[in-house]
Order: C-alpha cells, then sequence, then structure tokens
C-alpha cells in the first residue's frame, strides 16, 4: 500500500480557455487542474489574473472548457457566483453607513433577509477580530480595515470558496500580515481559495498550489512543493579555474551543465556516472573544486524561472 497520500480531485478545472477583449487577445490555450486548499493564481499586472476571474465567474466569456466545483462556466455560473465569496481588487465598502451596514448590506445582496443579514454581518466582523469599529463610518476606516471588511462581505452568506483579487495591495506591513493571517485561518478551518496576486510573499505564505500566467499564458501549475524542488537535482560546484572552457569540457564528458559563469557551475546530478565524469574532468582540467551543494530554489527563484520558460506546464 502506498504511503503518498492521494491528491483530492481538482475544483477548478480549464481546459484549452482563451479568451480576447477589444480584439486583443488575453487569454492564450489555458490548461489547468487546481486542487489545492488554496489556489494562488499569480502573475505580473497584465497576465490576465483578473480577466481569468471573471471568466471562473462567467462574467466573462471564451472558448474552450471551464468549471468551477464541477459545474459548467458559463452555463452555471449563477450557481457558481451563489457558492462563491468574492473580494475584488477594485470594489469599495458601501458608502454612507458602517462596517456593518455595508456587510450586511452585501448579505442582502446575496438573498439574506435583512435581519439573518445582520446577524451574519457581526458573526463575520467577529471572526475578522473587528471591533467597535464596525460602527463608525465606513469612509473614515484605514486601508487595512476596509480591506477586513470586504473580506467580510465575501463571507457573510457563508460561501464554499473564496476568490481573492489582490487582498493586500496598499497595505502597510502590519496590516498586510495581520490579513494574511485571517485569510490562512480560513483556509485551515476548510474553505477553498483561490488568491489572485502579484506579491509572491503572499502566494508563498498562504498557498500550497500555483497557476502562474505570463501574459496570458500558463507558464506552471501544480502544487507549490513541485516548483520549488525542481532544482533539489541540482549542484552548484564553486571553484577556480571554473569558466566557458571547463562548462563545455563538462558537457563533452556526458555532464549536463544547467548554467556556468566565472568561478561556479550548475548541473544536473542525475546518475552516478555523471557525479564520477564531474570529478573526472576537473582532475583533468587542474581546476580547484572548493565546494558542492545541492542548488536550493526560494519561491521567487522557481516563480522567475518558471516565468522564463525553465519549467514544464504541469497543467
Amino acid at each position: 500500500m502506498s504511503g503518498t497520500a492521494a491528491r483530492p480531485e481538482p475544483w477548478i478545472r480549464i481546459e484549452r480557455f482563451s479568451l480576447s477583449r477589444g480584439g486583443r487577445p488575453v487569454l492564450q490555450d489555458l490548461n489547468a487542474a487546481l486542487s489545492g486548499r488554496a489556489v494562488g493564481l499569480v502573475g505580473a499586472n497584465g497576465a490576465g489574473k483578473s480577466t481569468l476571474i471573471g471568466a471562473l465567474l462567467g462574467v466573462l466569456r471564451g472558448s474552450g472548457s471551464i468549471r468551477v466545483l464541477d459545474l459548467e462556466v458559463p452555463r452555471r455560473a449563477r450557481e457558481v457566483r451563489t457558492r462563491a465569496g468574492v473580494m475584488a481588487e477594485q470594489a469599495g465598502v458601501f458608502p454612507g453607513g458602517s462596517g456593518v451596514d455595508a456587510v450586511a448590506f452585501a448579505g442582502t445582496l446575496s438573498g439574506l433577509p435583512r435581519r439573518e443579514a445582520l446577524r451574519r454581518a457581526h458573526r463575520a466582523l467577529d471572526a475578522l477580530d473587528v471591533g467597535e469599529e464596525r460602527y463608525r463610518p465606513s469612509k473614515g476606516y484605514s486601508a487595512g480595515m476596509r480591506q477586513r471588511c470586504k473580506l467580510a462581505m465575501s463571507l457573510v452568506h457563508d460561501p464554499e470558496f473564496l476568490i481573492l483579487d489582490e487582498p493586500t495591495v496598499g497595505l502597510d506591513p502590519p496590516g498586510r500580515t495581520q490579513l494574511l493571517r485571517l485569510i490562512r485561518d480560513l483556509r485551515d478551518e476548510g474553505r477553498r481559495i483561490l488568491i489572485s496576486t502579484h506579491i509572491l510573499p503572499d502566494a508563498e505564505f498562504l498557498c500550497d498550489e500555483v497557476l502562474l500566467l505570463d501574459a496570458g499564458t500558463v507558464s506552471y501549475c501544480g502544487p507549490v512543493s513541485d516548483l520549488v524542488g525542481r532544482r533539489s537535482n541540482r549542484l552548484v560546484a564553486t571553484g577556480s579555474g571554473f569558466d566557458a572552457a571547463f562548462a563545455r569540457r563538462l558537457g563533452e564528458a556526458g555532464v549536463r551543465v544547467v548554467h556556468a559563469e566565472t568561478g561556479s557551475v550548475v548541473f544536473e546530478e542525475g546518475l552516478a556516472s555523471e557525479l564520477a565524469a564531474f570529478w573526472k574532468t576537473a582532475a583533468e582540467a587542474g581546476v580547484e573544486v572548493r565546494a558542492l551543494a545541492r542548488d536550493v530554489s526560494t519561491f521567487e527563484d522557481a516563480v522567475l524561472t518558471a516565468m522564463d520558460g525553465g519549467g514544464d506546464d504541469r497543467s
């Protein structure tokens, strides 16, 4: 019996999906199967993240297939939106009232009776540790309080999953940390979350799976652990005498060189024979090997490598 746990069924499936706006292609032939508790939709501004969110909710239409919670979009988009809690990047808190008024209003828009919406508004604000501030006019809120209020608005109708579009943009470091911890708590309680962000530390903190978009195409789709672990089979050698000529000699000896520069070379560990070939070539070339260590990738390194085309699309 295998000790490896089976991955859960994907709750988002995207197959050969393309979408154009104003005659310009924005998303091109996307394929993804996402099953993580918290999925990071990661990419630079303009990569197509918000457009994809619109497509997942059935607001924007393209060609290809999208299923959310095994519901076909856009045919069953209304049901998907009913089961979703959405925190949009640009949406503001309902003006002219208090924070609790804004959250209760969001509840009524979801179909809740006014009394029940108010009760749930207080419950959502309690969960996000919003105290007496809820009774103050929302127009005077700090950026952090506005974001908490917007998150409560997305939670008030107790959705099955959350879509959070750039939730920490504009927050100072303490406010950003607080909000990320609140979102992490929601994840740990069992809520499925899709978080769209261009801030890599946010995705690293929250997500167990990522979909990397680069100019409307998929650079990587899969677990964070697989993305970061890709370089675990690479070795970094440093020393004197390492140069382009030495790298060429390694390649001729069957060593798969990934990167070389003056003073260092990165190569695939592969079979034991390749490591032996490295040492043999180093001895023949008369270079001095000062250190040999495994190449450890950070999350940011891994993302940038995938964006540069150094990774395969696992969708």
